[in-house]
């Protein structure tokens, strides 16, 4: 399976696990409330850079924490913070970068995030302190869709090993396979979840389903093709795709003007009754 093979393009020097405390930090940051920063925070120089201010949509953005005793990251910040938490605008999640704990301080000063969809955003980083906000800094983004399918234009398709784009505010990542079969150029998308012991195989192939439906469909929109509407999908499908059906299902197909996208449940292809769960095939659309 892909899922075993995926090559993440994460950085980071510590991760920190979500726990039940990010909910009420993100309760706290959907409050439009003042900001004043605090005077020894800002004269640490605390601040949040990232490599590039704008790029396209699954590029690698690498955000760093910076202040001017580098040696000291975390010491300086726990004399004045709880925690430290990195927030996008129209992100529902965050990520803990930084935490005070009884034993010694946790953290990261680097991370790598991809962005899932195009738009202008708004990056910053939220100190608290006794539960609320004492300091902030941001950095505006700008996101673009220029390839022709996601991260990917047709005319210089190559192979590629696995390669996943990892989201750092959600809790998934989005593996992508480039392949050729009889010269037909076609990419394999894939969804792989952060805690996969915290659910049951079934349970991860119905998320999955959920996950890739609407993110093409807020992508595309509702496809024209479904379970729902067609009686016989496979017939659209080996109408409009050039990859081989073998045993797997198509479920949703999408036609646009670039791209021939199907949400396929996916089968082995010497067993029809072995279901492996969900993917996505795209071609060009030529």
């Amino acid at each position: 399976m892909l899922k075993n093979i995926l090559k993440i393009s994460l950085l980071g020097i510590f991760l920190i696990s979500c726990s039940e405390s990010d909910e009420q930090i993100e309760d706290l940051v959907s409050v439009e409330t003042p900001i004043v920063n605090n005077p020894d925070l800002e004269s640490i120089g605390l601040k949040i850079f990232v490599d590039k201010q704008e790029g396209n949509i699954l590029e690698s953005f690498i955000f760093k924490l910076e202040q001017k005793n580098k040696s000291t990251y975390f010491g300086d910040l726990a004399q004045h913070l709880d925690s430290l938490v990195f927030k996008i605008s129209d992100y529902n999640g965050t990520k803990k970068i930084f935490e005070k704990l009884e034993n010694g301080n946790t953290g990261t000063i680097q991370f790598n995030h991809n962005f899932y969809f195009p738009g202008n955003y708004n990056a910053s980083i939220l100190g608290y302190k006794s539960g609320k906000i004492t300091y902030k800094d941001d950095i505006d983004l700008k996101i673009s869709n220029q390839k022709d399918f996601l991260v990917t234009n047709w005319n210089n398709f190559s192979e590629n090993t696995p390669i996943g784009y990892f989201n750092a505010l959600s809790k998934n990542s989005l593996v992508f396979h480039n392949r050729f079969e009889n010269s037909n150029p076609y990419i394999s998308v894939t969804n792989s979840w952060d805690n996969i012991n915290d659910y049951t195989t079934d349970q991860i192939k119905q998320m999955d389903r959920d996950f890739l439906y609407n993110y093409f469909v807020k992508f595309y929109s509702i496809p024209q093709y479904t379970e729902a509407n067609t009686s016989n999908l496979k017939d659209i499908y080996t109408q409009n795709f050039k990859k081989s059906i073998k045993n797997d299902i198509p479920v949703s197909i999408w036609i646009t003007a670039k791209n021939k996208i199907a949400l396929m449940k996916e089968y082995s292809t010497t067993n029809s009754s072995q279901f492996y769960g969900y993917r996505i095939i795209a071609e060009p659309n030529n």
